[in-house]
């Protein structure tokens, strides 16, 4: 739903404003809402909501609601943003608009458009607030002065950025410019790291068993990686490139790159016990894999200290264990299975489901849901206080 803020904003933006409201409401509602943790509070808001509607809703009409699952909520939002805005005419446009935007999320090319969307904006919003605001102040010279300003903000900003498009003159430029050789030597360096932590990530993970795609995005979550390194550090984790070397090999390499930086030691292991707590417990093979890292990189024992006792999870209570066990999940289940588990066990026990059931199969049914709603209630409170 990363589209919201840039969708609201803009159209009231447009309606107070007109077309310098529209280009203000765009980038505010990108930069302030759907790239910062308000569109998160959002969705985890519909999510508490759909969870309400889904204990309290008689099953007649719950097997009708349970259809529209993720294909309301769009529709909903901007069909009574629509009418408020625009009056009727609004409301059918935006009605179609929220649901070809949000409220098919299944659909490839609409997710992919979507994800053009942001990456252009993230891309380019130097370059689109320097328009923007020469725009506002109506000077083409403003303008064109903004969007050159905001090219080099964003050369600045994107790593591999090419500031010189014409090929002879780059290369050129490559070979007398100091300054960008010293860029290339700290690009270089940076690429390595990447791949000696990418390399003890997939090693520290695949001891437990098979990496899975949650570590390979945890990975790329922590390191902040780059659309465009994506592929490099996703081959490392999907093949035997990682293998290239041993990992002692790799922790050495680390312990070179670490070297004259204590603080850069410290996160570099603090990021590999995020990266092994992806399933939110580490095994005793991980831990003895990162017992060696530590040791070989040479990081003290006090601070390895901390990092194990910081990541080791406390220990699930009886009650929480049962909840578990109720839903028939097992206690490293993310929130998306556990919630595929509840809806599913509702279907199978809703008491109105047995409309011609004796009284006996009632009780049991309405005590059998109770205690499936319960264990879900546990969970998700459980979670939240993470």
């Amino acid at each position: 739903m990363s589209p919201l803020g840039k969708l609201t904003l803009a159209l009231i933006g447009f309606k107070i404003f007109g077309l310098d409201g529209l280009l203000i409401g765009l980038f505010i509602g990108h930069m302030f809402i759907d790239k910062t943790y308000v569109i998160r509070n959002i969705e985890k808001q519909i999510s508490h909501m759909d969870d309400i509607i889904r204990i309290k809703l008689p099953y007649k009409y719950y097997k009708y609601y349970n259809r529209l699952d993720g294909n309301i909520w769009g529709k909903i939002w901007c069909g009574l943003l629509g009418l408020v805005l625009f009056g009727f005419i609004g409301f059918v446009l935006m009605l179609v608009g929220g649901h070809v935007v949000f409220d098919m999320p299944k659909n490839t090319k609409i997710r992919k458009v979507k994800k053009k969307i942001d990456h252009f904006f993230d891309n380019n919003w130097g370059k689109i607030l320097g328009g923007v605001l020469g725009f506002l102040l109506h000077s083409a010279i403003l303008m064109f002065v903004g969007i050159i300003l905001g090219f080099i903000a964003d050369y600045r900003r994107l790593e591999g950025a090419k500031l010189i498009p014409f090929n002879i003159l780059r290369n050129y430029w490559q070979k007398i410019n100091p300054l960008k050789l010293w860029r290339d030597a700290q690009v270089g360096e940076h690429r390595r790291y990447l791949e000696v932590m990418a390399a003890l990530s997939a090693l520290i993970v695949e001891a437990d068993g098979k990496i899975s795609d949650r570590e390979r995005k945890r990975f790329c979550q922590i390191f902040a990686v780059k659309p465009e390194q994506k592929s490099f550090v996703y081959e490392i984790f999907e093949n035997k490139q990682k293998h290239k070397f041993s990992l002692e090999k790799y922790a050495d390499m680390l312990e070179g790159l670490t070297r004259n930086s204590e603080s850069l030691k410290d996160v570099s292991m603090e990021n590999l016990f995020k990266i092994a707590s992806a399933k939110e417990v580490i095994s005793e093979t991980e831990m003895r894999i990162l017992k060696k890292i530590a040791k070989i990189i040479g990081l003290e024992d006090r601070e390895f200290a901390r990092l194990k006792k910081q990541f080791k999870p406390n220990p699930l209570s009886k009650k929480l264990m049962m909840s578990y066990d109720v839903l028939g999940v097992s206690y490293d289940a993310g929130m998306d299975e556990i919630k595929a588990k509840w809806k599913k066990l509702i279907v199978i026990y809703h008491p109105d489901k047995l409309a011609n059931a004796s009284e006996k199969e009632m009780k049991i049914a309405t005590k059998r849901m109770a205690e499936i709603n319960l264990a879900y209630q546990e969970i998700v409170k459980a979670k939240g206080k993470k």
